[in-house]
């Protein structure tokens, strides 16, 4: 494959994950690594509470790397993995807490979730409370964080040797219950647990474990894709409940911004139907060489997708976090959400940043409402600073409206 320069049209659909450009490395990914004050930790064995958590990886895949994330102290530690907790924090703060955690992991194939190892990390994201750890490492951790669209950063990694556990483990009961069904599926599983009011980032972890499901089914699952396989899950569960609603009433306009990212979600009195549309400005982290500002869109029209999304993991972020509104409404809509990425956001930190500021913007609650969809979608759109336009004629949704509506923008 030749080499590509960066740009928007590589990078957007690309996003550090299939190497478009035909480099072995994301080169927008290390410009982040750049950003960021190394962590070095010059020592092989590491004492600390892990929050608890664990990685999988997906490289090389079905032969994958896995283990504990442990920083080098004590303490309660639970926030450095809960992204839930995230949204009153800087991003400063958020990468201070996620650098720390050294990445100790060993090689293992997919299937063996019953080995040893596999088994003492189930033991240990079963926990609801940071656990004691010593860890020794074949070496020094490496300097280089990891930065992934999907996932928060991750700390300096290193090979792992052996670990114990030096505090007493406490199980989530709930969990447990899951975890020895081995004739539930996997899905149900997922379902189950969000419905006891257990975090995602702890369902996340149990499924990628390979804690989850039929017995005979079981197996490892990267983090990254386990992240997008439990949003995408919930939230079709929540939208067949959603459809058995009446629709709103009139529009609804949420009108939101954090971290140089402008939040539209325009909520229209129509049957369930979703389109997640991003415009990355130039100097932002997917269109960081670029000159203008890129347009892209992902859509469903009744049905849910069968195909994973061209916008990555922050689609079904999103669509879970207008689900969840929609359910507690007790009400149906078409959703059309939009996010302008301004200059200068350009760290990589993961979809919980998209799920958990749109389950911010419905907590409050605060939303115009309208008389009519054309005013609401004019407003919407005036508040963008993108060319109207433009997010028009990138939108599946306002150009089928434009087509089968008797008003005019």
């Amino acid at each position: 494959m030749s080499i590509l320069q960066p740009s928007a049209s590589i990078c957007i659909p690309c996003r550090g994950a299939k190497f478009l450009c035909g480099r072995s490395y994301c080169p927008v990914l290390i410009k982040n690594i750049k950003l960021v004050k190394n962590v070095e930790i010059s020592k092989r064995i590491i004492e600390g509470s892990s929050p608890p958590s664990v990685f999988v990886g997906r490289i090389n895949y079905p032969r994958i790397t896995v283990g504990p994330l442990v920083p080098s102290f004590f303490g309660d530690t639970k926030y450095f993995d809960y992204p839930e907790a995230w949204n009153n924090l800087r991003i400063e703060d958020i990468l201070n807490y996620r650098l720390f955690l050294v990445r100790c992991y060993r090689f293992v194939k997919v299937e063996s979730v019953e080995d040893p190892y596999i088994l003492s990390l189930h033991e240990l994201a079963l926990s609801y409370i940071p656990v004691d750890m010593r860890v020794e490492l074949k070496k020094n951790p490496s300097k280089m964080p990891l930065f992934d669209d999907v996932m928060p950063p991750l700390g300096p990694s290193s090979l792992l040797n052996r670990y114990e556990i030096l505090s007493n483990i406490k199980s989530d009961k709930v969990i447990e219950k899951v975890y020895y069904d081995k004739d539930l599926r996997a899905n149900e599983s997922v379902i189950k647990l969000y419905n006891e009011n257990i975090e995602l980032s702890r369902i996340v972890k149990v499924f990628s474990l390979g804690m989850l499901g039929i017995k005979k089914n079981r197996k490892l699952v990267p983090t990254r894709w386990s992240i997008t396989a439990v949003d995408d899950i919930i939230s079709k569960d929540l939208i067949k409940k959603i459809k058995q609603f009446n629709t709103i009433d009139k529009p609804r306009v949420f009108i939101y911004n954090k971290f140089m990212n402008d939040f539209v979600i325009i909520l229209l009195p129509y049957r369930w139907f979703y389109e997640w549309i991003e415009a990355w400005y130039p100097k932002t982290t997917w269109n960081l060489y670029g000159e203008d500002v890129e347009v892209e869109s992902d859509h469903e029209l009744g049905t849910a997708k069968t195909r994973y999304s061209n916008l990555g993991g922050c689609y079904y972020a999103v669509r879970l976090a207008v689900s969840e509104y929609l359910l507690r409404e007790r009400r149906q809509a078409a959703v059309l959400a939009i996010r302008e990425i301004l200059p200068g956001f350009i760290t990589s930190i993961g979809v919980w940043f998209v799920r958990e500021t749109l389950r911010e913007i419905f907590r409050k609650n605060e939303y115009k409402e309208f008389e009519d969809v054309k005013d609401a979608i004019n407003y919407a759109l005036n508040f963008l600073v993108t060319n109207r336009e433009k997010i028009i004629n990138s939108s599946y949704v306002l150009k089928y409206l434009l087509k089968y509506s008797t008003f005019v923008f």
